[in-house]
C-alpha cells in the first residue's frame, strides 16, 4: 500500500523546518506501509494535512473521505496525472500548537491527529471490505516504532 503525506500549510512556516519534517515522516510511514495490503480496491491511501493560521482557517475545511477509483487528466497541457485505487482524507492540526511545537512534539502532534482522525473515519460505502482495524492497527505500530505515540494511546 502507498501511503501519502500533504499538506497545507500557512506561509508561516517557511521560516520553519515543518514541511520538512512532515515529508521526511510521509517518506518512514510509506516505506513501512509498502508491503501491506488492507483491500483489493485500496492501492493508495493519502492523507493532507491542513494547518493554516486562523485569518485562512474557514476557507480550508475537512471533508468527507473520497474512493477514487481511477481517473486521469492534463493540468495546463502540460501536467499528466493518473489516480488509481485512492482513498483521500485531509483533517485539520491546531495552528498555534503545531507552529509552536519543536519537531518531535510536532511530529507527535502529526502522528495522534492522523490516529484521531483514522479512529472516527467514515469509509466510503463502497470500501466495505477494506480492513480498517488492521490498517489503524499498522499505522499506530508505525508511530509507536517512532516514539510518536504511547502504546497505551
Amino acid at each position: 500500500m502507498n501511503i501519502l503525506l500533504s499538506f497545507v500549510l500557512s506561509v508561516e512556516f517557511d521560516k520553519t523546518t515543518k514541511r520538512q519534517d512532515i515529508l521526511e515522516l510521509g517518506e518512514k510511514v510509506k516505506n513501512f506501509m509498502k508491503f501491506k495490503n488492507y483491500s483489493d480496491l485500496v492501492e493508495e491511501v493519502a492523507i493532507e494535512i491542513l494547518c493554516v493560521s486562523k485569518g485562512f482557517d474557514q476557507f480550508f475545511v475537512e471533508t468527507r473521505p473520497k474512493y477514487v477509483e481511477h481517473k486521469s487528466g492534463v493540468v495546463d497541457h502540460v501536467l499528466k496525472y493518473q489516480i488509481n485505487k485512492s482513498l483521500m482524507f485531509n483533517l485539520k492540526v491546531d495552528y498555534e500548537l503545531f507552529y509552536h511545537s519543536g519537531k518531535e512534539e510536532g511530529l507527535r502532534i502529526i502522528a495522534q491527529a492522523i490516529l484521531k482522525s483514522l479512529e472516527t473515519l467514515k469509509y466510503p460505502v463502497k470500501l466495505k471490505k477494506f480492513d480498517k482495524p488492521g490498517f489503524y492497527n499498522d499505522m499506530k505500530t508505525f508511530f509507536i516504532n517512532e516514539g510518536l505515540v504511547d502504546k497505551n494511546c
